[in-house]
């Protein structure tokens, strides 16, 4: 019995500390909201501040672009939840999973320049990728998350490694990462099944880069080259040292704020694949606020970068791949990369909605596809081919739910909301 009440004294103790920290600051400084909306979308601004007022929201950011033009970039509360530094214009955040959406765009590009083509098998570009009965992979089984397949009593396919890596072996031993990634088995049928590629989404992506690109860059440095910098897009797969002073350092939201969240997540780690699946790397604590690690260019977490590029990269998808005499990728490689792939297929870890070549596919109440990418905690950024916007939501107050954070759906739910009153004043398109 006294184990049982000591027990039970520190799980109270625990929960009385939550409370009383997470419900009140140690100071009474409000959090600061700043930026630019056009004032048909005063709405979605006032959800933002509510938000912030509420406790709900610590530190954020919310990016419209529709069509080339900024229709919303508003951001406040706290980069540094600790010290109380307030996120300004150029904050930068972690977009966790975000990131493999702009892997994707990488690929797409390559099968845009003529370097890869999806229906083609890896192994083509990558002989030693074809060892372990995996030659049948293709380019677009890959990157829908269909080549990895698991049964329960069987080894675990490319969903995992064999062997744990560091991020220092990612950045340092490329050799030894490839090998392990070009010999892994997979042990059920490709193109059978999806699960979530929560780490090797971005390695295997990598490595494919590598092989193709004429100049070997990894992936890291062709979208900086050939994306980002032409695009005016400041968002980075491995933050630049010296631009970690910019970076919002994340923080867990309190069960107090999203309980339903957290039960949500924790029932996901009662799924025998996840531990397979997030295994891979060896992290020590607190390893993603941590500078040095968080310059490791990982494409399956390590994107930093303000809301305001991930909404300008997604509207060049909701557009055409065109925008302002700009390109990114031509209008069949955009139709490819949103097209669903995986629908009536078995999922087997978290991917409830249809995949494309990379991104995923998601429907708005009135029934049209959005294509792009969750992140951890609430974050997310996507493309909406319909009307042609791109919109980003970012945070680093990492809240519990899987999909559709509150936060994340009242403002986009705003959005929508505002969004035809707005059209409705746009003069009539004439023509050339």
């Amino acid at each position: 019995m006294g184990i049982v009440r000591n027990t039970f004294a520190v799980i109270v103790a625990i929960a009385a500390w939550q409370f009383y920290a997470h419900n009140f600051p140690k100071t009474k400084e409000a959090p600061k909201v700043s930026g630019y909306f056009h004032p048909s979308f005063t709405k979605v601004a006032d959800t933002f501040k509510s938000n912030l007022a509420s406790g709900k929201e610590r530190g954020a950011a919310f990016a419209v672009y529709y069509k080339g033009e900024v229709l919303i970039d508003i951001w406040g509360g706290w980069a540094d939840h600790e010290t109380e530094r307030h996120w300004q214009s150029d904050t930068m955040t972690l977009s966790w999973s975000m990131v493999k959406g702009v892997s994707a765009i990488v690929i797409a590009r390559l099968v845009d320049m003529g370097l890869l083509d999806y229906k083609k098998e890896v192994y083509r570009y990558w002989p030693q990728f074809g060892a372990k009965n995996k030659k049948n992979i293709t380019v677009e089984m890959l990157m829908s998350h269909q080549a990895n397949f698991l049964y329960p009593c069987l080894q675990a396919g490319l969903i995992g490694l064999d062997e744990k890596i560091t991020l220092h072996d990612y950045q340092k031993d490329w050799n030894y990462v490839e090998k392990l990634l070009a010999i892994q088995a997979p042990k059920w049928p490709a193109g059978t099944a999806v699960g979530y590629h929560g780490l090797t989404f971005g390695m295997y992506a990598d490595a494919l880069v590598r092989k193709v690109d004429p100049q070997h860059r990894n992936l890291s440095t062709f979208f900086q080259e050939e994306i980002a910098k032409p695009l005016d897009i400041e968002f980075y797969i491995g933050i630049p040292p010296e631009q970690y002073h910019r970076f919002a350092r994340y923080k867990a939201a309190s069960i107090w704020e999203q309980p339903f969240g957290y039960m949500e997540l924790y029932l996901m780690t009662l799924n025998p694949y996840f531990k397979i699946a997030f295994e891979v790397l060896e992290m020590p604590d607190k390893g993603f606020n941590n500078p040095e690690l968080l310059s490791v260019g990982f494409p399956s977490v390590m994107g930093i970068g303000t809301a305001r590029s991930l909404a300008k990269l997604y509207d060049f998808i909701a557009n055409g791949g065109s925008l302002k005499g700009k390109r990114l990728l031509s209008p069949g490689v955009v139709e490819a990369l949103v097209q669903p792939l995986t629908q009536g297929l078995p999922n087997l870890l978290i991917l409830s909605s249809p995949l494309s070549r990379g991104l995923i596919v998601d429907r708005k109440k009135e029934g049209q596809h959005v294509v792009g990418h969750h992140g951890y905690g609430g974050n997310m950024a996507f493309a909406d081919p319909t009307i042609g916007v791109g919109v980003a939501y970012t945070t680093n107050y990492m809240g519990g739910y899987l999909l559709d954070d509150p936060r994340e759906v009242s403002l986009r739910d705003a959005f929508y909301e505002c969004f035809p009153a707005y059209r409705a004043q746009l003069p009539p398109h004439r023509g050339v």
